[in-house]
């Protein structure tokens, strides 16, 4: 066990055993371009800052991990494309062929919407988490959380309305 880990916590390797296939998928939705190495910076970051001493709920931190790091690379990316003073097309989270006309048409109405709105409605219902927990891991107040799945929901039935 490791030091100041309290007894039942799962190792590092657990949670990366237990949780990075989702992380992966969780980044990949929020519309990570390379959702492996958010995940991997995040369990590194985690590793280190947290080595002796682990929050209170080990999973919902790391969810926070993963959505405020796909955050910083997106805000990095935007600024490098500014200073290039062109824009450049991002290309496709993934190239993976879809087999459904329904998921591919939700999957670009959910890349349309803004990543904020994005973020909440892949929270809220791909990791069906609650709105305290949605919030937690947005870094936002709940009323703000409430408010994000609510317009998201909106503007995707709009989008999805407009694709028919």
């Amino acid at each position: 066990m490791a030091a100041g880990a309290a007894l039942g916590d799962p190792s590092f390797e657990e949670l990366f055993r237990l949780h990075a296939g989702r992380l992966v998928r969780l980044a990949h939705l929020l519309g990570a371009g390379d959702p492996e190495d958010v995940v991997q910076e995040a369990f590194c970051r985690f590793f280190v800052v947290h080595r002796d001493r682990r929050p209170e709920n080990l999973v919902g931190y790391l969810n926070r991990m993963v959505v405020n790091e796909v955050r910083t690379r997106q805000r990095r990316n935007k600024l490098a494309d500014r200073k290039r003073l062109h824009l450049v097309s991002a290309p496709p989270a993934s190239e993976q062929v879809e087999r459904d006309e329904s998921v591919t048409a939700l999957v670009r109405a959910l890349r349309e919407l803004s990543p904020r709105q994005r973020e909440a409605l892949v929270l809220r219902y791909w990791l069906d988490l609650p709105l305290a927990d949605i919030a937690v891991a947005m870094d936002v107040r709940l009323g703000t959380a409430k408010s994000l799945v609510s317009r998201g929901i909106s503007r995707l039935g709009q989008q999805l309305e407009d694709h028919r």
